[in-house]
């Protein structure tokens, strides 16, 4: 699977996610499956747990086309903010309802791009799943977009080869809506006890 290609817009991404990719590969040596369920164009969700803050690092390994990763609004202070808007990080503030992040989602969602979310909101050590969020949800329906679960497991430490797994699209039409959030929690959780 080659690199989604190179223009202005994502020239500074494609350089730096190979240099992370770089360097986490000599550092922690991820390892990534299911690969093949990560459409090659259009859009799509990618939904999974979230342990580290270097979970972007296994993302970025295992999906050969930009991510849009919604990430907390702290992350963009000084002195590194200007690196995650260049990445394309979506700013969220998990204090407030964010029409204008919102807004961006879908609009990047409508232009078959990939985003990248993690429903828990924060990440914690623990193998346990916190409550997801419900905006995972919503971005699927209103985009009418599939959801790609993803387990992580392992540790970031040195050489401890964490892993990401990705499972099958999820499309939420075939799912009671009552039931869809619950059930993607479910997959994730099975994903991470079988991994």
């Amino acid at each position: 699977m080659q690199k989604s290609k190179s223009d202005k817009g994502y020239l500074f991404y494609n350089i730096t996610s190979r240099l992370i990719v770089w360097l986490g590969n000599l550092f922690w040596g991820g390892k990534c499956f299911g690969q093949s369920n990560i459409p090659l164009e259009g859009k799509c969700i990618l939904a999974g747990n979230h342990v580290s803050n270097f979970d972007s690092y296994l993302l970025f390994l295992a999906c050969k086309r930009p991510i849009h990763i919604l990430g907390k609004k702290e992350l963009f202070k000084f002195p590194f903010g200007w690196i995650f808007r260049k990445m394309h990080l979506i700013k969220i503030d998990r204090q407030n309802h964010n029409p204008l992040a919102k807004e961006e989602v879908l609009n990047i969602l409508s232009e078959g791009k990939v985003i990248g979310i993690f429903p828990e909101g924060t990440f914690h050590k623990k193998d346990v799943l916190l409550p997801f969020k419900p905006g995972v949800i919503s971005f699927a329906q209103k985009a009418d977009a599939p959801i790609i679960p993803f387990a992580i497991t392992g540790d970031f430490k040195f050489r401890g080869h964490p892993k990401i797994v990705f499972g099958s699209p999820i499309d939420l039409r075939q799912i009671k809506e009552a039931d869809q959030l619950k059930y993607l929690e479910k997959t994730i959780r099975n994903m991470i006890s079988e991994n």
